[in-house]
């Protein structure tokens, strides 16, 4: 009896495991974004596309999403559009090298997708 109850338990958790990312992914949008800089950019927009990462979790990007769920671009806090490095920075929000938080950051460390340049910006029109 013991046995059956404690492998019940097993069950329901790792099927509560593999369920509520789900659930929770469920709200990401289904469609690309296009992501313009709202400074004066040197590169094109980059297309985010939310369906080749729905493995991630959207806590990985949107770190701030537990303090203020309604909001979730990043120049809410990352509002300097000058500075290169810091916790303000708008491009450092995208481009950090050793931040899981930054696109290219989370790219190196996972050693998959692109972190050139040209790789995610489309050329300025």
């Amino acid at each position: 009896m013991k046995r059956i109850v404690i492998i019940s338990v097993v069950c329901a958790a790792l099927v509560g495991f593999v369920a509520l990312p789900v659930l929770f992914a469920a709200d990401a949008p289904k469609q690309d974004i296009v992501m313009k800089s709202p400074g004066a950019a040197t590169q094109g927009p980059v297309t985010l596309s939310h369906a080749k990462h729905a493995k991630q979790k959207c806590e990985e990007c949107h770190h701030k999403l537990k303090e203020n769920p309604k909001d979730m671009k990043c120049g809410t806090c990352h509002n300097d559009l000058k500075a290169k490095k810091g916790d303000k920075s708008y491009y450092a929000a995208f481009h950090a090298p050793t931040s899981n938080h930054s696109c290219m950051g989370c790219h190196k460390s996972m050693k998959q997708g692109p972190t050139a340049c040209n790789k995610c910006h489309a050329k300025k029109s």
